[in-house]
């Protein structure tokens, strides 16, 4: 029987392809694609609209697996799926899309309603009872999050509001779009399990299911949910056609797709109570784990991989603020000089200029909140204490990536305050983290704890292929899986390919 295990993150930048081996407790290759699937026009990025042809985005996620599978020249014994948890595409009962895949980073719902003096979001929170979150955010009882923007309900809402719902709605149902990618492999209707269900915003934590008293005051239709599956459960086995696509034996099953917060987790921490991991990616979390519920203050409280929950600080800042002032660069220097940068460039040379700049960045303070946080949403970025000494593309870099340390911290200290406990070992991953040493420094400085990078890339690919091996039997639970899988494996043992 193969001890080896295909898993596929589909993410907002990339699409990745993981084989691991749960044997030889090493990662056997992976291989990632550019996320090419976005079709936001111009205009409507400018007014915060983020929306994809998510048939695409799961053809190249598989097409991206199927060529991991030819050259590692391997056999998986289970198929495991994550990637970006929230966010909304609509499909038929044939499963046929409906309309565009509206992304987490969609801000529509932020918007005014039309003749109105209150957006979607404050719309949805007078119609749901929601109180007012200790971060000043409307939110529902019992969802573990505020209500925000990106999340699953909220854009149905905003498609309700504005009649962009078919008048048969019934025929209709949402996905996310690691539920979907499962959907196409299997041939089965999405599911969604404990921790993509509580990214729609309407999941009952205590109950562990849909607050369907809620879902009916906001005037959606029940018929929209996905049904609800066990973490690390199969979903189905792949379709013919997918085994010729990916040039399998036939049976093999995929399990139920998981959220990329959660198996990053899984993926990075051996020790689940004594852990603090912060990841970047395009988003950022600091994360930290809790066997039973407990208050979550302006953080989320997100149920965990069969059991448990992380209590965490998430969408404050991530890569995506540094891709903000990579941006104002990239663009400055094209209309001064007609010459368009390379953005990998771009981000090496602020991350090289940010290291010759002394800690403290000599006074120049970054306040990197460009749309808010979750305890002060009304919040915007601002530049203060710049001398024309300072005045440099290194000086704000590293002013930056400091200010994105203290408020990750500040996530940290939150969880402690509310009663998680200080924990001793601190896990860093993403690509955001382990590319920028000015920035995992910076955390160093500011919790006194000394960060350890994971020794392998794609973590949350690695921890969805650990959800498959759990759902196939391979390991009792998640638990096991992380520390069986983590505790052992080699530093260098992935092979792009």
């Amino acid at each position: 029987m193969s001890t080896q295990y295909l898993s596929i993150d589909v993410g907002s930048t990339s699409l990745t392809a993981v084989i691991i081996d749960i044997e030889s407790k090493s990662v056997v290759g992976s291989s990632s694609a550019a996320n090419t699937s976005e079709i936001t026009s111009t205009a409507d990025k400018k007014i915060g609209r983020s929306e994809w042809n998510l048939e695409h985005m799961a053809d190249l996620a598989i097409t991206n697996a199927a060529n991991l599978i030819k050259h590692t020249n391997s056999q998986p014994a289970a198929i495991g799926i994550t990637g970006q948890q929230q966010g909304l595409q609509l499909l038929d009962k044939q499963l046929k899309t409906v309309g565009n895949f509206i992304s987490w980073q969609d801000q529509r719902s932020k918007d005014l309603i039309r003749g109105k003096n209150h957006t979607y979001l404050d719309a949805m929170g007078k119609l749901g009872g929601a109180k007012t979150d200790t971060g000043g955010l409307p939110a529902f009882e019992n969802t573990g999050c505020p209500i925000v923007t990106g999340y699953t309900a909220p854009n149905l809402y905003w498609l309700k509001v504005n009649k962009e719902l078919s008048s048969n709605v019934s025929s209709m149902h949402g996905t996310t779009a690691p539920e979907f990618v499962v959907s196409r492999l299997t041939g089965t209707r999405p599911v969604t399990d404990p921790t993509d269900a509580v990214s729609w915003g309407v999941y009952d934590l205590d109950k562990m299911e849909w607050n369907y008293n809620l879902i009916n005051s906001l005037g959606l239709d029940q018929s929209l949910l996905s049904d609800l599956a066990e973490s690390c459960s199969p979903a189905g086995a792949l379709t013919r056609q997918m085994v010729a696509k990916l040039g399998v034996k036939t049976g093999i099953p995929v399990s139920v797709a998981s959220g990329d917060h959660q198996c990053s987790f899984a993926g990075t921490v051996t020790d689940y109570e004594n852990t603090l991991a912060i990841n970047i990616g395009t988003g950022g979390q600091a994360s930290v784990y809790v066997e039973h519920a407990i208050s979550r203050g302006w953080l989320e409280l997100r149920p965990f991989i069969q059991s448990g929950y992380l209590l965490a600080g998430v969408g404050v800042v991530g890569g995506r603020t540094f891709r903000t002032l990579k941006d104002f660069f990239k663009h400055s220097s094209s209309e001064l000089t007609g010459y368009e940068i390379d953005s990998d460039v771009m981000y090496e040379k602020l991350v090289e200029l940010a290291i010759n700049v002394p800690a403290g960045s000599e006074g120049v303070v970054v306040d990197p909140l460009f749309t808010g946080s979750r305890s002060n949403p009304q919040a915007k970025a601002a530049i203060r204490e710049i001398t024309p000494g300072t005045f440099t593309p290194g000086h704000i870099a590293r002013a930056l990536f400091e200010a994105m340390a203290s408020q990750l911290a500040g996530s940290y200290r939150e969880a402690v305050k509310l009663g998680a406990g200080e924990r001793s070992f601190l896990m860093g991953s993403g690509n955001g983290l382990k590319l920028n040493p000015v920035l995992w420094e910076s955390i160093n400085a500011e919790l006194g704890m000394h960060v350890q990078l994971s020794p392998h890339n794609e973590e949350a690919a690695i921890g969805a292929a650990l959800c498959a091996a759990v759902a196939d039997g391979s390991f009792n639970s998640m638990n096991e899986a992380s520390a069986s899988f983590l505790n052992f494996i080699p530093p260098s043992t992935s092979d792009e390919a």
